[in-house]
């Protein structure tokens, strides 16, 4: 009686397998993640409450995991330490809340005190991007990660000229060490790229005219030779920020989502239509789906 219990019961157990299997619920490659970017987070314009409203739509969403896309903190570009040191946390305490893993993006407003305004001298310890990489605990300002078949690349696309500004640009020892990165995953294997400045965007054109140019600190100077390390690989996405607007450029294969903003406005509302919230993607097999996820933040109290 007993061994035809057990049998029972395992038959009964295929089947529900089955069943889930046939209608998509039980496969190990799909799965789900969030891309939020420029939140500038800060102590005013009750920022910390609308970063915690998106922290908390995330969790009911439950995605496997969230990448950040940069533009995290606002600001330590022209701050001392403890201003930006104090930033850094506030954003560390609404993302403790998140149930599920998060990879940080760097954009420019993570780098303390490159305006010469700020006061840091660049033999500060923290100067630079080393303030971003303590707090973080990060050993490089770029990392990759693989999930259940795709591979993810974390890009640091901040340069500095000599006057101590910030333009987009993907340095040399990076680029080495992308084609060491690639050269560990197959040829087939889908990858997605996550980086602040972006390296491709309409958005100029479509509010100035079609023969508008782009500056060196709104997109990625060298991203022609940045893409050209990938053709011959299966690069599916790139989720892009610092724009705060929402857009999809589909080119050979590739789609450039430039993800919008959680903060949207700088935390007063949508900027140029686009409302606050961030990107979700859903991932079925080789392929995914997205869409752009408001959080229902209400901004008209904000002075």
């Amino acid at each position: 009686m007993k061994r035809f219990r057990l049998l029972l019961v395992s038959i009964l157990f295929a089947s529900l397998f089955i069943g889930c299997a046939e209608n998509g619920k039980n496969n190990d490659k799909d799965f789900s993640f969030v891309f939020m970017t420029d939140i500038h987070v800060q102590w005013k314009r009750h920022a910390k409450e609308g970063f915690t409203a998106a922290v908390n739509k995330i969790n009911k969403i439950n995605p496997d995991f969230v990448i950040t896309g940069g533009d995290l903190i606002m600001d330590a570009l022209g701050q001392k330490l403890p201003r930006a040191d104090s930033l850094y946390n506030l954003y560390f305490d609404v993302t403790s809340h998140l149930q599920m893993p998060i990879y940080n993006t760097i954009g420019n407003h993570e780098v303390l005190g490159l305006y010469k305004e700020s006061g840091v001298s660049p033999d500060d310890p923290d100067y630079g991007k080393n303030l971003f990489l303590r707090k973080m605990n990060y050993d490089k300002t770029y990392q990759s990660f693989n999930y259940k078949g795709w591979h993810f690349i974390l890009l640091d696309a901040i340069g500095f000229t000599k006057e101590r500004k910030y333009y987009g640009h993907i340095d040399s020892l990076q680029i080495e060490w992308l084609k060491k990165d690639l050269q560990g995953i197959s040829k087939t294997t889908p990858i997605v790229i996550s980086v602040h400045i972006p390296f491709f965007s309409i958005y100029k054109q479509m509010r100035e005219g079609p023969t508008a140019a782009f500056k060196g600190n709104e997109v990625i100077v060298n991203a022609l030779q940045v893409l050209d390390l990938f053709k011959d690989y299966n690069l599916k996405l790139v989720l892009q920020g610092h724009l705060h607007e929402l857009e999809d450029i589909y080119y050979k294969g590739v789609h450039f989502i430039t993800g919008g903003a959680v903060c949207a406005a700088w935390w007063t509302g949508p900027n140029v239509g686009h409302p606050e919230g961030f990107v979700v993607v859903d991932v079925k097999g080789d392929e995914f789906t997205w869409h752009y996820q408001t959080y229902g933040w209400d901004a008209k109290h904000v002075k």
